[in-house]
């Protein structure tokens, strides 16, 4: 027993089974059983000697490196693969005696396991590179830039003569434009599709039971680190679900819905290969609609955060809701939470903007340099179509970077940054001055966080005001 009343558990004696077990369900095994969690946190190693690893796949998990821990994942995939399309050929070939053998122990051989999914998690790169899993981009920021308006303002950027930088650039003014263009409500921006599709604009789920409510359509997220960062309301939710359709960048993820729910079915099928991504998403809303039609009770599950850039989620929450059915979202756990923990980003010093890097070029946002800047999907820069790996995306990286240099200069360090995947991956960084951004490793599979370049200027004429108010009491 423990200090704190609890017993300890020896992992050697609790998961020792005396049969070697590869990777891919040692991880799945990690981030689905609480007390296979518990003891690896407290002795790895012993858990994984238990669990008879082999020498070289022990260090591998013990390492952390995420690029390798994805390559062998993805060989083991693979190999499943391979040996269930043989098992089915072989049994389509079989020879059938003409006159079977009635005698019981000529029964017929068990059913196989259920032949995994073609080609889920085929990588695309470079041979002899591990390949980071390919992110299906669910949000359609990528679209044709936008029309030019009929009467463009005014540019709102001018030269700042008294800094060192000669190219950099601040706002001419922060002050409020009366006459400026209000958002467009047709637009792909989460809180609009809430709003429009809420019954209150204070409460957007007004049935007693709020999400625990089992009728309608919930959108969960995994999370970024398979399995780990899955909730238990995301949890409960998958289990009690009539149906559950499901949208992941890893199989261990996968592995872990199908354990709550095996007759679950995934959305990855959809993608199709130069297919413009907004007829993707369509065909997606319109499958989730017409399951929850017909199950009642549906949840779909997303990669990540299911609002973070996943345009299927929110618009078939407005379109479900539009038609009177009970839709809401539950929390999880983005890149840029682990973003937060991972870089040491502290927004309470740094503050943060976070943009779509497609939209952040499309369009001026009035952004500042003394505030950090995230921009997301920086891989598939200007993309319409689904062309993994977005090798075409690379030479747009010149004109980001040249823009970006106007407002940071060509020596300021930024960061690269791939979230860990898997239950023992750590995060890949890479910190690269901005002028070296285009070449960068990273580049095609990361969000770039680019820190702030200077300390905020003090907002005098509100200091003032606030000391006049206080001197007043």
């Amino acid at each position: 027993m423990t200090g704190s009343g609890r017993e300890e558990h020896n992992p050697i004696t609790l998961y020792s089974s005396g049969e070697s077990v590869q990777i891919l369900e040692f991880l799945a095994e990690l981030a689905t059983d609480t007390e296979v969690m518990s003891a690896f946190r407290n002795a790895p190693e012993a858990v994984l000697r238990a669990r008879c690893i082999s020498e070289q796949d022990r260090l591998l998990l013990l390492s952390g490196d995420p690029m390798a821990i994805s390559s062998v994942v993805t060989a083991e995939v693979a190999r499943q693969q391979e040996t269930a399309r043989t098992t089915e050929e072989s049994a389509r070939h079989a020879h059938v005696p003409e006159f079977p053998d009635t005698h019981p122990t000529n029964s017929p051989p068990p059913k196989p396991r259920p032949k995994p999914k073609a080609d889920a998690w085929t990588r695309e790169g470079t041979t002899g590179r591990a390949h980071v899993p390919e992110l299906p981009d669910t949000h359609p920021t990528n679209s044709p830039p936008p029309k030019p308006r009929p009467k463009p303002k005014a540019d709102a950027w001018t030269k700042e003569e008294s800094s060192p930088l000669g190219n950099s650039f601040v706002p001419q003014s922060s002050q409020f434009e009366p006459d400026a263009e209000p958002l467009d409500l047709e637009l792909d921006l989460a809180q609009d599709a809430v709003l429009i599709g809420s019954p209150s604009a204070r409460l957007a789920d007004s049935e007693p039971g709020g999400v625990w409510g089992s009728k309608g359509l919930t959108v969960v997220g995994m999370g970024i680190r398979a399995g780990l960062h899955m909730t238990q309301e995301t949890r409960v939710a998958l289990q009690q679900a009539a149906k559950v359709l499901y949208l992941v960048a890893d199989p261990i993820s996968e592995a872990c819905i199908l354990q709550l729910q095996p007759n679950a079915t995934s959305l990855r099928a959809l993608y199709e290969i130069g297919k413009p991504r907004i007829e993707i998403y369509e065909n997606m809303i319109a499958k989730i609609l017409s399951e929850l039609e017909s199950a009642g009770n549906l949840c779909v599950a997303f990669y990540g955060h299911p609002g973070v850039l996943v345009y299927p989620a929110w618009e078939s929450i407005r379109r479900a809701r539009a038609t009177g059915k009970r839709a809401r979202m539950l929390p999880a756990i983005s890149t840029e939470d682990t973003l937060f923990a991972d870089l040491g980003v502290d927004i309470a010093r740094a503050g943060l903007l976070s943009i779509e890097a497609t939209r952040f070029l499309y369009y001026k946002y009035n952004f500042d340099p003394s505030v950090g800047l995230v921009l997301w999907q920086v891989g598939s820069l200007g993309e319409h179509d689904w062309n993994p790996p977005h090798t075409a995306a690379r030479p747009r990286f010149e004109v980001l970077t040249e823009y970006l240099e106007k407002f940071y200069g060509p020596d300021h360090p930024v960061f690269l940054y791939h979230a860990p995947e898997y239950p023992t991956s750590r995060p890949l960084v890479e910190r690269v001055p901005l002028h070296a951004l285009p070449n960068a490793e990273l580049i095609s599979s990361s969000t770039l966080y680019i820190p702030p370049r200077r300390q905020p200027e003090p907002n005098e004429e509100v200091l003032q005001a606030l000391e006049r108010l206080t001197a007043s009491k």
